[in-house]
């Protein structure tokens, strides 16, 4: 999602009909000030309202973020919830090739940027656009020998 409002209302949603833990997350992209969804909303802000509004992880998937933005984001987020950080990102920025989108970061990139988001405070990391079952498994391959 990358509106706080819509967000904070799926999770009414989900909360009245099933009594399941809720990960609640924002699209980020980096800007000039920092990453923020594409409505403003900004990590510190979205950690602190999704928190009170009582999401039992908070996160960040997708977007168009650098690596070190990814490390900022889950570090702010961590910085600003009591609670677990969930962190999905795409395998690399996107470029657009013969009008597809394409994502070049091989898995052993994902890896090295899957260590950085649980240093950053992650708890929970999975993948979006771009990964395949490959990255996945080195991921979980990575941060399973702890």
């Amino acid at each position: 999602m990358t509106d706080l409002g819509e967000a904070k209302c799926a999770l009414r949603a989900v909360r009245a009909v099933c009594g399941l833990p809720v990960v609640v997350s924002l699209t980020y992209d980096e800007g000039a000030r920092g990453p923020a969804t594409m409505m403003g909303v900004r990590p510190e802000q979205a950690a602190v309202d999704l928190t009170q509004a009582g999401a039992d992880m908070v996160g960040a998937n997708c977007g168009n973020m650098s690596d070190e933005a990814w490390v900022r984001t889950i570090a702010t987020l961590a910085a600003n919830a009591d609670r677990p950080i969930w962190a999905k990102p795409n395998a690399g920025l996107p470029q657009l090739v013969d009008g597809k989108p394409l994502f070049s970061m091989a898995p052993a990139e994902f890896v090295q940027l899957g260590r950085k988001l649980v240093d950053a405070g992650a708890k929970a990391i999975g993948g979006c656009c771009g990964t395949t079952p490959r990255h996945i498994a080195a991921l979980a391959a990575e941060l399973n020998q702890e």
